[in-house]
Formats: C-alpha cells, sequence, structure tokens
C-alpha cells in the first residue's frame, strides 16, 4: 500500500497522508478501522460500512480492481472513498455500485473538508488510468459532493432516481394522508394479523443468513414474471444477502425482521440502520400473507417502530415509486450521479450527455406528463437492460 503525503493542506498546522489500497486481502485488514470510521462519519448510510461493501466485494468484486483512497491526519483515518476500477472499460465506480440504494464515501466529522481535499486530489493526479469516474447515487448530503467542490476538471451532477421518505411518526399518524378507504382497509388487514397471532420478529445474527434466504425466496416467488431485477434471481445476490445479513445484525446496522405466525415465516424484510434513518431494503412474503394481510403496511409500521425504538427521525423506503410507496405521502428525495472526468474528450464529454439524456428521459417518463413515444422509448430500454442482465447472470 503506497502511502503518500499530501502537500498544502486547507487546515493550518495538520498533515494529511493518502494511500490506495489496490487489494482484497488488504481491504479484508481494514474492518476495525474502516468501521470505527464508519460510526464517526454522520453522514455516512450501512451501504458505506465495511460489513456491507466487503460483502459486496467477496462476491461482485471479479473484473473489478479495488482502489479504495484512505485519507489519515496523525495515523488516523480520516477520510476513504471506496472505489473500483474496471479491468475493461477503466472506468472508476464505488464498490457497491448496482446493489446500493446510496453510495458515498466517509469523513470523518470536523474533518470532511479536508477528507474530500485529499481525496480529490488523490483520485486526480495519483489513481491511474481512468478517464470517467461514475460515482452514482449520492444523497443530496453525501460527503462526496466535497469531491465536486475540489475537482479540478470537468464534472456533471445528473439526477438519477427519488426515494420515498417518512417521518417516522405513530402508525396511527402514518395513516392520516390515506382515504378513509384506505385506512379501514388497512386496520382491517392489520388486526386479522394479529388475531392470527402474526408477530415481527427480529432474526440474531446466527440465524441471519438462513432468514435472508427465506425473504428472498418468498420475493422471487412473488415477482418472478412481474418485472423482478434479473439480478435477484443470481447466485451470487443471494450470496450477498446471506453474508451481509450476517455482518450487518452483528454489527447492529441491520437485521432481517420476520413475521411469524407460530412457527411459519409469512413475511420479512431487510432493514438497515443508520446514522438518521431505518431503510428497509428487499422484502418478500407468501402468497397467503399478501392476500390475507396488509402485507406492506406491516413492513411500514415494523421499520417505522424500529426507528421510533432507536430514537431515529425517519424510515427510508428506498428505491421505487409504487402506489404503495407514495400512498404514504412521502417527501422524495433525489438522489444523482456525479461524473468526473481528467479531460473533455474523449471519453468524459460523451459519456456525461449518454446519461444526461437517459435522466431526461426517465424524469419524464416517471412524471408521468411525457408523450406516449417517449414512454413506450423507456419502457423498451428497461425491457432491454433487464433481458442482458438476466442473459448476464445465467
Amino acid at each position: 500500500m503506497k502511502m503518500r503525503s499530501i502537500g498544502e493542506t486547507p487546515v493550518p498546522g495538520k498533515t494529511f497522508t493518502a494511500s490506495v489500497v489496490c487489494s482484497g486481502r488488504e481491504l479484508e485488514f481494514l474492518e476495525d478501522e474502516w468501521e470505527e470510521l464508519h460510526a464517526a462519519s454522520p453522514l455516512a448510510t450501512p451501504f458505506q460500512s465495511w460489513a456491507w461493501l466487503y460483502s459486496w466485494w467477496e462476491v461482485y468484486g471479479a473484473g473489478h480492481e479495488p482502489c479504495v483512497i484512505t485519507v489519515r491526519s496523525g495515523g488516523r483515518l480520516v477520510g476513504l472513498v471506496p472505489l473500483l476500477r474496471e479491468r475493461w472499460t477503466g472506468r472508476v465506480i464505488f464498490m457497491g455500485t448496482g446493489q446500493s440504494i446510496y453510495l458515498d464515501m466517509l469523513a470523518r466529522e470536523g474533518e470532511e473538508g479536508a477528507a474530500t481535499w485529499a481525496a480529490a486530489k488523490t483520485l486526480r493526479e495519483e489513481l491511474r488510468p481512468w478517464e470517467v469516474a461514475d460515482l452514482q447515487h449520492l444523497r443530496p448530503g453525501a460527503a462526496a459532493w466535497g469531491l465536486l467542490r475540489n475537482w479540478e476538471g470537468p464534472a456533471a451532477s445528473i439526477w438519477q432516481t427519488d426515494c420515498p421518505v417518512v417521518e417516522a411518526r405513530p402508525f396511527e399518524e402514518l395513516l392520516a394522508p390515506l382515504t378513509q378507504k384506505q385506512r379501514g382497509n388497512v386496520r382491517r388487514l392489520i388486526r386479522r394479523s394479529e388475531r392470527e397471532g402474526v408477530q415481527a420478529v427480529a432474526a440474531g445474527t446466527e440465524e441471519a443468513a438462513e432468514a435472508a434466504s427465506r425473504m428472498l425466496e418468498m420475493h422471487r416467488k412473488a415477482w418472478r414474471g412481474r418485472g423482478i431485477n434479473p439480478e435477484h434471481l443470481s447466485p451470487r445476490f443471494e450470496a450477498l444477502l446471506r453474508t451481509a445479513a450476517e455482518r450487518l445484525t452483528e454489527k447492529g446496522l441491520g437485521f432481517v425482521s420476520e413475521f411469524r405466525r407460530g412457527e411459519e415465516v409469512v413475511a420479512s424484510h431487510l432493514l438497515l440502520v443508520g446514522h438518521d434513518r431505518v431503510g428497509g431494503y428487499l422484502s418478500g412474503a407468501t402468497e397467503e400473507a399478501f392476500r390475507r394481510y396488509a402485507v406492506y403496511p406491516l413492513y411500514v409500521r415494523d421499520g417505522v417502530e424500529a426507528a421510533r425504538s432507536r430514537g431515529l427521525p425517519t424510515f427510508d423506503l428506498m428505491w421505487g415509486r409504487g402506489e404503495h410507496k407514495l400512498q404514504w405521502r412521502p417527501e422524495m428525495v433525489p438522489s444523482r450521479r456525479l461524473i468526473l472526468g481528467r479531460a473533455r474528450l474523449p471519453l468524459w464529454a460523451p459519456y456525461a450527455a449518454h446519461h444526461l439524456l437517459r435522466s431526461r428521459v426517465k424524469a419524464a417518463a416517471d412524471s408521468g406528463s411525457a408523450p406516449r413515444p417517449v414512454v413506450a422509448a423507456a419502457e423498451a430500454y428497461r425491457a432491454t437492460r433487464r433481458l442482458l442482465r438476466r442473459r448476464a447472470s445465467a
């Protein structure tokens, strides 16, 4: 691991040392420092934890070269940018891209400015060769926006998607925005689940892997043939969920919550516990549970209670604009991709233009105000991507 002292720093009297971690073995050894920094980085989500990203690397790392930038001051880790370089394209992306709802770097509280300055300098001057850095799914308050403020080169910020987020209020207050009919249906079906003894039980560390597999199997059966993400059908995605669920549970960063009726698991979802929210990553339920109970309201109530019990202000419904999410009148929080380049040509400009056009088409299609040909084109594009992903994972 090559260490390099950064010259003039934005903090008088401090010296920062940057290095680039280039092997999976070194990533493994970083566990304790990485997790301590994650705990000290208030802008981070569980998707930036070692527990999640190292689990992702073990499954999806093939074809990628790790190039994780670490920034230290006085020997203490103050910043970490979990990057990968694609061997076949030279493109730089965040570790976890594709399976993570939010992506970001880590920056210790109080050291954000210096950490992002040193990381940007290292990315630009030391991490070679690359032409485009595509840093996706950044929240509005992500630490990685500091890379943009310190970037000397072409850069573009492009809308990518929205995530619905609700306040962690008492469940009856969350029902208020629903129509009278919706409220009545939710209450009736939840009462039925209570009469029949359905209870939410958090899987412990030793049960987490099997609980994740049960959840995924129910998810697959429920969504197969109905636009399921092809990657969710792959063995490697199950391997990610099993390993990550166990590690996240052990470190208090997440857990699988199972809805049990006696000994039978009728539904479950993977909840991630962050500094400012609980988020619902993935869920599954039996056909009977969908029919007999208000399954999604059960998830919302459970997630909100998990947030409230931890003193966290929000429950994040994560990706998706389905009516089952929008009926809760959530705040739609945008995530954006940051595309950095060394020079405008030959790669950065066409790459950024392509994704800007895609973003505008997607936004128009999602808004419901786009012309029919635009909506049809967007749907055809998504169908083609699903087909290609299915073939790639076969």
